[in-house]
């Protein structure tokens, strides 16, 4: 019966080295960006479209009772640990952190093959306008965009507090983010998309000031519903962008911003203006055009003001456990090898100006609003 149980634990130490093996040799090879691009495109599509055909069959978020069973398993794993070790009976304490140790990095090794190899991929391929543009057409462009987000206003509807009214449809919602996706078109991104879920822990990510949860091994992106419902749809594609094999942040970020700003849905654009019109303004600031040209600029209706400063409110309102959130976010990042941390959430944000010509450069951004612009 012993040997057994000393076989047993030999057989599992052999599974633990294999799976602590296949982890350093999955992060070894985001070092090699063409022999992780191969496999990201070759393995890991084949994966994730399964994994998302599969979780599609189940309407709530398999990745929230995964991780609840994985907890609940380890806790139980880690007490029957404790006991055996205090009783004496070391064989069966080792079988069961070793057990434990499998339940940990089973998820964690299908985690890293699925996600984390994409932080090392070349920038995504969004068709930033790289031409010059002179500061002479500013004002056209920013008319044209602030004309639209007057339109967009006048489809909505809004609380006092510039919150939009009513409840929202979560799987119409869902679609047209969906339908927003296929504008970005390029064999860079995964051809399948992620199941969008809600979270029932909602309550929970609000306070850590999470609004979405994308995991990769399950096809998922879990959305917390408790996010404005003006934020909902940013949020929701840049989940979804994770899933199509953009994982860093500020790539997530620009590939949202592109479909909503480029969809029909006025919900979708309106929650890309909230985010990035600041942009815009910026573009028009004295400091790149006169104040005789800042005279020709199109009013905006008061209540985009309003929308924004009721998100910045709202996510003021709800920091109990930020620092919390903060922290392991930017720790996770950092580990996945982005250096910035979550300040990366930021990247292609950044507006200056040429110290020669006093002239703007265009933040990346910018050059997503200029190619619109120029497109249509």
């Amino acid at each position: 019966m012993n040997t057994m149980k000393v076989f047993k634990a030999f057989r599992r130490i052999v599974y633990v080295g294999l799976l602590i093996f296949a982890l350093w040799y999955l992060n070894s090879l985001k070092a090699d960006p063409v022999a992780s691009e191969s496999l990201i495109r070759g393995f890991v599509r084949t994966y994730g479209q399964y994994a998302a055909m599969i979780s599609a069959y189940v309407p709530i978020s398999l990745t929230e009772i995964v991780v609840a069973l994985i907890v609940v398993v380890v806790l139980l794993l880690l007490v029957a640990f404790l006991v055996n070790l205090f009783k004496g009976r070391g064989v069966r304490a080792i079988n069961n952190l070793l057990l434990g140790g499998m339940f940990v990095l089973i998820p964690v090794v299908l985690y890293v093959f699925s996600c984390q190899l994409s932080y090392g991929r070349d920038p995504i391929p969004l068709p930033f306008y790289e031409t010059a543009v002179d500061s002479s057409e500013f004002v056209d462009i920013y008319n044209y965009y602030a004309d639209d987000l007057n339109a967009v206003i006048a489809q909505l509807e809004f609380e006092d507090d510039g919150e939009l009214k009513g409840e929202v449809d979560f799987d119409a919602l869902a679609q047209d983010v969906y339908e927003a996706h296929t504008l970005a078109d390029d064999d860079y991104y995964h051809p399948y998309k992620s199941n969008i879920k809600t979270m029932f822990s909602s309550v929970v990510f609000r306070e850590l000031q999470i609004t979405g949860v994308s995991f990769a091994p399950l096809g998922e992106a879990n959305i917390n519903t408790l996010n404005t419902k003006i934020g909902l749809p940013f949020t929701m594609a840049h989940e979804v962008a994770h899933g199509r094999g953009v994982m860093r942040e500020d790539d997530a970020n620009q590939m949202a911003f592109y479909v909503c700003l480029s969809s029909a849905s006025p919900h979708l654009r309106y929650s890309a203006y909230v985010a990035y019109f600041y942009q815009l303004e910026a573009m028009v600031s004295e400091t790149y055009i006169s104040a005789i040209e800042r005279d020709n600029l199109h009013a905006i209706d008061p209540i985009f003001n309003l929308s924004r400063n009721y998100v910045n409110s709202y996510w003021q309102g709800h920091q109990l456990l930020k620092d919390i959130g903060d922290f392991f976010n930017d720790l996770y990042l950092q580990t996945s090898g982005i250096e910035e941390g979550t300040d990366s959430y930021g990247g292609g944000t950044e507006i200056e100006t040429d110290p020669n010509t006093q002239e703007l450069i265009p933040s990346l951004y910018q050059k997503l609003f200029f190619e619109k612009y120029y497109r249509v």
